[in-house]
């Protein structure tokens, strides 16, 4: 039982350890756009299967995880990102795509964003 205990002791301080010194930092870029906005994360040596994207009423959040292939019930986060959406921003047309190690978020504003228009004026 000890020798258990003193094995995931040792894999976690390896984890670690790949987090401290294994793994470059992570860089996000915000653009906006006229049709809307975008996200760009790059986090080198993080496998793309490993970064998630939720979206929770107006808040986006983007974040990756570092599972162990050994022990799929050990992870460790490396990146941890939240976004409060303005209220143009089209939900239902959000993206993701990953690729050449940047994962990019497509932020679509509704079509009529930003333009003026007239409130008719009802008479009772």
């Amino acid at each position: 039982k000890d020798k258990e205990l003193l094995k995931n002791i040792a894999y976690q301080i390896d984890l670690l350890n790949t987090l401290g010194g294994g793994v470059s930092e992570t860089y996000v870029d915000i653009k906006k756009l006229k049709k809307g906005a975008l996200i760009n994360v790059w986090a080198a040596g993080v496998n793309p299967e490993s970064f998630k994207v939720v979206l929770n009423n107006n808040q986006l959040t983007l974040f990756s995880v570092l599972q162990s292939e050994e022990k799929p019930e050990m992870a460790a986060p490396m990146f941890n990102r939240t976004f409060m959406l303005p209220p143009q921003v089209n939900l239902g047309g959000i993206e993701a795509v990953y690729e050449d190690g940047q994962l990019q978020v497509r932020l679509p504003y509704y079509e009529d964003a930003g333009k003026p228009r007239e409130i008719e004026i009802k008479q009772l």
